[in-house]
């Protein structure tokens, strides 16, 4: 468990660098997206060459970054293109998860494929009637509940 906690303090420590080099010059980065990010990349290179053997810790930061991508893209898209969510997620956990495993699996990978598509459709159509009205409920599914 003490790997854990020197992560979480690297962690922090790379935080504290980060708000301190956004300061000195002006940088527009997230500084907990990027003490985060910068950890799992070096603990994935570990992980690979076999100096690092924590899959669950590894995951865990990942999917954070993950998260954290989808609330750039919330922020960053135009609403006419927040239909692609669910693709992205997807998208963003498959690899991810092929990442981790050092594989490809083809069934993982056919659903947000397939998912790209299905929105792909619903965007395309979006001057139709039912299909505007569809895509409007997907887009705000997480705004009404």
């Amino acid at each position: 468990m003490m790997d854990v906690a020197f992560i979480f303090l690297a962690i922090t420590v790379l935080f504290v660098l980060l708000i301190g080099l956004q300061s000195l010059f002006n940088l527009k980065i997230c500084a907990l997206c990027g003490a985060v990010s910068s950890t799992w990349i070096v603990l994935l290179v570990m992980f690979y060459v076999g100096i690092f053997n924590n899959p669950v810790l590894l995951g865990i930061l990942m999917g954070g970054s993950v998260v954290g991508a989808m609330y750039l893209l919330e922020q960053k898209l135009p609403e006419r293109f927040q239909i692609f969510k669910l693709p992205f997620f997807l998208t963003f956990i498959s690899a991810t998860y092929f990442a981790i495993l050092q594989s490809f699996a083809f069934e993982v990978a056919a659903i947000p494929l397939l998912l790209w598509v299905f929105m792909g459709a619903i965007y395309a159509g979006r001057n139709i009637t039912s299909l505007k009205n569809l895509g409007r409920k997907i887009i705000e599914c997480c705004k009404n509940w």
